[in-house]
């Protein structure tokens, strides 16, 4: 913590506890033990510094500071839970103290408890209509529940207020791209990276973007930037395979599934991913083993069913091939997700269309398109398999003029 900044939060707690003192000798323990903190913070020493942070605390237990800076020590190991009620003890103390909740905000969102993050942070906001971090980290929050036009408004703010910080450019950018804006996203991303080179992250997302695109190389090199920076950084192997299968390398893709297998083993996604990537090769059997296995580690997995069903109903021959279970699976995919996952619907779509039950694929891809119109694959695939573009309704209309006319 900058020296400036610490003398300025040990004056807020002078100012504060002089009228709660216990005596001189008291104050002067608990302003101790609180720099005492702060400098074992800034050595890195967490644990020490919670242990001063609670000798203080004993003293003055009402102080919504000390709650909060052993809240933030709690946060930098990883403890999120313990932060959550160190800062939840210092907003009841305080409950004008915006950067407490804009703390529990943070804390709340690293258990992906985004309601209660949203909530906190919107009394954040409110008590401090400057904050760009409260703003930001509220945002992020929305990122987290797929809100993402919501979300661009609370970063459009924190960059309004602070527009040299690369993290709010970053975050915008993640939101862009779940709304399909990828050249926009693109514009943040290339903006975050000015700000910072140093981050992985920020190459990762633009990759993402880049993979979005279907421009596989670029996407390529920005993941390659971002292990350059972190070799162990997971998302960047897998996104890695990802734009290989975009280029049509299935086995490139393989490769890359599996060096973060032998970091994540555990992950029902990457075997879904890789899985895929064996069908593609024809390598049914080795298919059929990353898909199963996929679901028994997470059996409410929706996509590593819906992958299944695909393979199910695209492999050559029985007994791989099964078109009856096929269609459960895909079924099933739907089910998990309350019919609100488009990707999912796409999938039973294609599996219908395999089974020539066109007509019904027809509007169970319609259903994915009412709920991401966006998306240019299920605009390319309606149009390819009905012969009109989406919102063309000049095959409806001669559908009313003869009874046997056919979409096909």
């Amino acid at each position: 913590m900058p020296i400036f900044k610490r003398h300025f939060l040990l004056l807020i707690l002078i100012a504060f506890l002089g009228i709660h003192a216990h005596g001189a000798n008291g104050y002067q323990q608990f302003a101790d033990l609180f720099r005492a903190g702060l400098d074992a913070e800034d050595s890195g020493n967490f644990d020490d510094a919670i242990s001063k942070f609670s000798e203080a605390l004993k003293i003055y237990p009402d102080s919504a500071r000390a709650w909060t800076k052993r809240g933030e020590i709690h946060l930098r190991k990883g403890d999120a839970q313990a932060a959550i009620k160190d800062f939840t003890q210092a907003v009841k103390l305080d409950p004008a103290y915006s950067e407490a909740f804009s703390r529990l905000g943070f804390a709340y969102n690293a258990v992906n408890d985004y309601d209660k993050a949203i909530a906190v942070l919107s009394v954040a906001v409110k008590l401090d209509p400057s904050s760009s971090e409260a703003f930001n980290t509220r945002g992020f929050a929305l990122n987290g529940k797929n809100e993402y036009a919501v979300a661009v408004k609370d970063f459009d703010k924190a960059i309004l207020l602070n527009g040299k910080d690369a993290r709010f450019y970053n975050n915008r950018g993640f939101a862009l791209n779940g709304l399909h804006q990828y050249s926009k996203a693109l514009q943040d991303f290339n903006r975050a990276i000015e700000l910072d080179t140093s981050n992985p992250m920020f190459y990762n997302n633009r990759g993402v973007a880049y993979l979005r695109l279907k421009q596989f190389d670029k996407a390529l090199e920005d993941f390659d930037k971002a292990l350059k920076l972190d070799s162990k950084f997971v998302s960047a192997y897998h996104n890695k395979g990802m734009a290989f299968s975009g280029k049509g390398r299935h086995d490139k893709a393989v490769e890359e599934f599996s060096k973060v297998m032998e970091m994540n083993p555990d992950s029902p996604v990457l075997y879904k991913d890789r899985g895929t990537a064996h069908r593609q090769l024809g390598e049914y059997e080795l298919a059929l083993q990353d898909l199963e296995k996929s679901i028994s580690l997470d059996n409410k997995f929706a996509p590593g069913y819906a992958a299944l069903a695909l393979l199910r109903v695209m492999a050559p021959d029985p007994p791989i091939k099964n078109t009856a279970v096929g269609l459960r699976l895909a079924e099933r995919a739907v089910a998990l997700t309350n019919e609100k996952s488009p990707d999912m619907l796409e999938t039973l779509a294609q599996v219908q269309h395999e089974l020539d039950r066109r007509s019904e694929a027809v509007k169970t891809l319609q259903k994915a398109l009412a709920l991401d119109a966006s998306n240019q694959n299920y605009r390319d695939l309606f149009q390819k398999w009905t012969g009109r573009p989406v919102g063309d309704t000049s095959t409806v209309a001669k559908k009313k003029q003869g009874l046997f006319d056919s979409l096909w």
